[in-house]
């Protein structure tokens, strides 16, 4: 019953079980009888015994990986360097100067990679801006392509990327890649204020123009916008542009993380409370044009022991020929006491150390006590493990967690037919509250 859940959302109940994909809006009756039907594993009579006897199903929990190396993907690093000088930036690579990965080094990372003979091939591909290191690209996506065929395979190709460069270099991103992951900070002036260019010039003309190209283009198109506290409030003007703009399948947003340069530059995270309405106000907005809202750390598409790709036998590879776990940099990581090296690209062989590979295998939720208790463990799984401290007792939780948790919240309401709850939650604080600081989601221990 531990992975079973219910908060409790004026007067009624939210219980919700995350691996059995089950959600039920019920009253303090009925909560309590689910509960006991579990624990004496005698079901009432009716609808309430009927969800009972289905929560009574075993349903495996995802665990750390075991067994023979399975990479998710293979992720290049082609250069940290940039041709945008992001006023948030929390990559503390140069811009300008930052190494490129040789075509050598590239070549031996896919050798590597299709000598394990993974089924379905993934190569993604990480910056800075991987277009800052164009030809780099370009081989990497035609060797792999050429190591697929030889294999039988098709192999899948994502980017992310920030759509500043020419149109031609667009339209063969667009007809070539599965996955264009985009970064939209806003509509012209925010994007401008927030993602200059080197030259300290706005993008966005050429950054919208990229995301057209991209919209009209075979490859699967994502934006990510990056939310300050500045452009939180009109996320749902965003959201009627995006619609009738462009044609993205997901949107993305992603509050700032703070670093020397937001503060320098006057940027601050938006208030968690105010990004969780404004959130939920978009999703419906998106909605209304088949596009899908996506808050990484509240992802209800499928359960998860781990946030991101550590710990899921990724192996992202640096201009230096070092394979990591992480695509961040390395200080960032060693500064947070969490070691992501798995080892290096040897000739046309990965020399990794299968100590590292089994310590990043255990980086999951499990091993986040602040997660223990929470109806969000299988979505957000603890979030960024080098950006979000976790470590802190269950239920202890910070202004992530709250806009994590609402956001969360409001979705399993909707998906009920609870919209009604759902806007009272958000836009009432002692709701909201109530939500966010109940120490322990588990159904066993409704009073």
């Amino acid at each position: 019953m531990k992975n079973i859940f219910a908060v409790p959302v004026s007067g009624k109940y939210l219980v919700h079980a995350p691996l059995h994909r089950l959600t039920a809006l019920v009253n303090h009756q009925a909560a309590r009888a689910i509960r006991d039907g579990l624990t004496t594993g005698t079901p009432a009579a009716g609808p309430v015994g009927a969800l009972t006897v289905e929560l009574a199903r075993p349903v495996p929990a995802p665990t750390a990986r075991d067994g023979d190396l399975a990479p998710l993907f293979l992720g290049l690093i082609p250069t940290r360097g940039c041709n945008m000088a992001c006023r948030y930036c929390d990559f503390a690579a140069p811009k300008r100067g930052s190494p490129v990965m040789p075509l050598a080094t590239a070549r031996a990372a896919l050798d590597a990679y299709f000598q394990l003979d993974i089924p379905a091939p993934e190569v993604h591909f990480f910056g800075g801006e991987p277009f800052y290191a164009e030809p780099v690209v370009r081989f990497a996506v035609e060797y792999a392509a050429l190591r697929a065929a030889e294999a039988g395979k098709t192999v899948r190709f994502e980017v992310t990327t920030n759509g500043l460069y020419s149109t031609g270099r667009c339209r063969w991103t667009a007809d070539t890649f599965d996955t264009v992951v985009l970064s939209l900070d806003g509509l012209p002036d925010e994007h401008d204020y927030h993602r200059p260019a080197l030259n300290g010039r706005g993008t966005s003309g050429v950054v919208i123009r990229s995301a057209r190209i991209l919209s009209e283009g075979t490859a699967e198109l994502v934006l990510r916008a990056c939310v300050s506290e500045q452009t939180a409030p009109r996320l749902p003007a965003f959201a009627r542009w995006i619609g009738r703009e462009l044609r993205p399948s997901t949107v993305c947003l992603e509050p700032l993380s703070e670093s020397p340069l937001s503060r320098a530059a006057g940027l601050q995270p938006p208030d968690p409370w105010a990004f969780a309405r404004y959130f939920d106000q978009t999703a419906l907005i998106l909605a209304e044009y088949g596009i899908q809202t996506v808050l990484s750390s509240a992802d209800l598409r499928a359960p998860r022991a781990s946030f991101c790709p550590v710990g899921k036998d990724a192996l992202i590879v640096s201009p230096d020929g070092a394979v990591n776990a992480c695509y961040l940099l390395d200080e960032e990581w060693l500064a947070r006491g969490l070691d992501m090296r798995l080892g290096r690209v040897n000739g046309g062989a990965f020399d990794l150390d299968a100590r590292a590979v089994q310590r990043a295998r255990q980086m999951t939720v499990d091993h986040r006590p602040r997660c223990a208790n929470c109806l969000c463990r299988y979505y957000c799984a603890g979030g960024c493990h080098v950006h979000h401290d976790t470590q802190a007792a269950p239920g202890q939780y910070d202004e992530l967690c709250a806009q994590t948790r609402l956001i969360t919240a409001a979705a399993l309401l909707r998906q009920v037919g609870g919209g009604g709850l759902a806007d009272d939650l958000l836009a009432d604080r002692s709701l909201s509250e109530a939500v966010v600081y109940q120490p322990d989601d588990r159904l066993e221990v409704l009073c």
